[in-house]
């Protein structure tokens, strides 16, 4: 019992993490952002909870992206996208190659952006997954690949 009151409250304080990385989002305090989100990973590495794990990472490649670091960003998704093919999670993988179709269109391939799209498209439309949770994720990358491509269309 105690081990598993031990993974409630790590997980908990991940999730407060990432909280606290939204918020500094929301405030274009990027450096912050991805501090909290890298405590979190920590924490959820610690406990193996892989698909969570995977949720964050593409959290922190968002973020590097707002930060215009499109390396780190790519860097983000492709483990995510190794993981998530690993645990066989259709969802996650939905949300990662949205994210990296996000990327390549911001970078204007939109060869590569289309392909991305469709992949995130038929991922998520094959997924037995959907879920309120997978939904409340879906719309935080929505609002986060909003706000780069707001910023991206601002310097445009």
């Amino acid at each position: 019992m105690g081990d598993t009151v031990d993974k409630f409250s790590i997980e908990n304080r991940a999730d407060e993490e990432i909280r606290c990385a939204v918020d500094n989002v929301v405030h274009r305090d990027y450096d912050k952002a991805i501090r909290h989100i890298q405590r979190s990973l920590r924490l959820l590495k610690s406990i193996g909870n892989i698909e969570k794990y995977v949720e964050y990472l593409n959290i922190l490649g968002l973020v590097y992206e707002l930060e215009d670091d499109e390396s780190a960003a790519f860097d983000c998704y492709l483990e995510s996208l190794a993981t998530a093919e690993v645990i066989r999670s259709k969802d996650l993988k939905a949300m990662i190659y949205s994210n990296i179709g996000s990327s390549y269109s911001k970078m204007g391939k939109s060869k590569e952006a289309s392909q991305y799209f469709k992949d995130a498209r038929d991922e998520y439309s094959s997924s037995s997954e959907k879920t309120e949770e997978c939904h409340k994720m879906w719309m935080m990358f929505n609002y986060v690949n909003s706000a780069i491509n707001d910023k991206y269309v601002a310097f445009v």
